[in-house]
């Protein structure tokens, strides 16, 4: 079972719902799509608070099973008025997962910038953001460590997406906790940015429980396995 939060960024509401089964494998470009279509996106400016910004991490996120942690983020692109998934390599999933997150969506936008903090106890906090506003990505990550510690992923909005840049992407941390994974494509760095969302900050924990844990620590060997002996990945 994986938890969904849908946050209404302007008076800071929260619904939480309980995925299972089907649910939780149907992440990625599926959910965004049909997020996308049930919440009539395609008639909505793209840079207005009416636009959802989606961030989803697939059933195995959490785990060290490879490729499992990548980050789906959606919208409308800014770019090209269509359905976009920006994915993203990083530990940001691998947070959410060992949270029990499937994923969030972030509607409306905030009064005034935010960094949004989900914590290991289950509660979501909106802190003020005002202290990194204009920093380099590098430099508000340090400040964000600073703040949270070390044992958080975040994903960032730069400065490019502050002010909307179309080109802006959302950085991720990568396993050393710096800001250089990217989900960069169509301008969900701008929509972050339009949402006045700095940061998000993941607590990290431990890894999550799952029906038959055993089957999935033996199929997370198993691949590993199978990528050591392929002489491209180990070349590369």
């Amino acid at each position: 079972m994986r938890t969904y939060y849908d946050i209404q960024l302007n008076d800071r509401t929260i619904a939480k719902r309980e995925l299972e089964g089907e649910a939780v494998v149907k992440a990625g470009r599926y959910l965004i799509a049909k997020t996308l279509l049930d919440l009539g996106a395609a008639t909505v400016d793209p840079l207005s608070p009416q636009n959802p910004l989606i961030f989803s991490a697939g059933p195995f996120a959490g785990t060290s099973f490879s490729n499992a942690n990548r980050t789906s983020v959606g919208c409308k692109s800014p770019l090209t008025g269509g359905v976009k998934e920006a994915n993203g390599g990083g530990t940001f999933s691998y947070g959410l997962g060992q949270l029990k997150i499937a994923g969030f969506t972030l509607l409306g936008a905030s009064k005034s910038w935010v960094v949004i903090h989900f914590r290991k106890d289950g509660s979501i906090g909106f802190d003020d953001a005002a202290p990194y506003l204009g920093k380099g990505n590098f430099e508000a990550n340090d400040m964000l460590h600073a703040k949270y510690g070390k044992k958080v992923t975040v994903a960032l909005c730069g400065p490019v997406g502050e002010y909307q840049g179309l080109l802006g992407g959302i950085a991720i941390s990568d396993k050393d906790g710096r800001p250089s994974r990217l989900a960069a494509r169509g301008g969900v760095g701008a929509v972050i940015g339009a949402k006045k969302v700095k940061a998000i900050v993941v607590d990290l924990d431990k890894i999550p429980p799952f029906h038959e844990a055993k089957k999935v620590n033996a199929s997370i060997k198993e691949y590993a396995k199978m990528l050591q002996a392929d002489g491209i990945v180990t070349n590369f």
